[in-house]
């Protein structure tokens, strides 16, 4: 697919170039600063990518960047939780993205393919009938990812064939970002909707507190490699028959058995 890729100089927006690349997408990165850029990753991968510059608020210059570089999918890392006290722009990121991709999709006549990046606290919390993850959570925590969450369950997939990526904490396997020279797979288990492998522990049944307490140590055992979830999202966007359009999607690293 042709993907045009917001925060590309975040960390995961940056892992996301070879991953992209190595399941034989072509990438233009869509990004405020090219210089930040080209401080991060190789020079070899640099070269390998188109650029465009621009504010992921500014929903006419993403669509331009759709059209000029015929996208057919778009991937959007884009944005940071802000310091309290300060507007949360997530959710105006996520409909600014979505509108222009809306928009280049319905002149097609072909829904366009996107992915966003949420929280785990959009996902159902397992043995609570429904609740979510989030209403055991402090609000802080996790209202810039409603915004988001609620931009998409807004959208019919017929609009807009989206995916919403849950995850809990990310952290990198490696600090150099370079080609890869073939996909690097991922070990990972995905679910939607609800976490994969949930674990309760014993708190939960301490009266009133308990299921508050509960999620502390659970959400912490979905620590992911960025890489992974990179290549998740790339492998993805290169089948065509994924289940993964208009879900929350979840997933934990899978653990490996040691050999005796």
């Amino acid at each position: 697919m042709r993907v045009l890729l917001l925060g590309a100089t975040g960390n995961l927006g940056s892992r996301l170039i070879p991953a992209l690349l190595a399941h034989k997408h072509t990438v233009t990165v869509y990004v405020r600063s090219p210089d930040k850029l080209r401080g991060l990753i190789s020079t070899a991968l640099y070269d390998s990518i188109t650029i465009t510059t621009g504010d992921a608020l500014d929903s006419a210059a993403v669509e331009a960047a759709i059209r000029a570089n015929n996208c057919d999918a778009i991937v959007n890392t884009a944005g940071n939780r802000m310091p309290s006290g300060q507007e949360q722009i997530l959710g105006k990121i996520a409909a600014s993205v979505t509108s222009a991709a809306m928009r280049v999709g319905h002149e097609r006549g072909k829904p366009f393919r996107a992915w966003l990046i949420g929280g785990l606290g959009s996902l159902e919390y397992p043995g609570t009938g429904g609740w979510k993850l989030q209403d055991y959570m402090f609000d802080f925590m996790s209202a810039h990812h409603k915004q988001t969450e609620a931009v998409l369950k807004a959208i019919p997939t017929t609009d807009l064939q989206w995916s919403l990526l849950c995850v809990a904490f990310m952290k990198p396997a490696s600090i150099s970002i370079d080609v890869l020279e073939s996909p690097r797979g991922n070990s990972l288990a995905v679910a939607t909707g609800t976490p994969p492998a949930w674990r309760d522990g014993w708190v939960k049944y301490i009266p009133f507190i308990g299921r508050y307490l509960n999620i502390i140590s659970p959400i912490l055992s979905y620590t992911t490699k960025l890489e992974d979830v990179a290549d998740l999202i790339a492998a993805d966007l290169a089948s065509s028959d994924t289940e993964l359009i208009g879900e929350l999607v979840a997933m934990k690293e899978v653990e490996q058995k040691q050999a005796l």
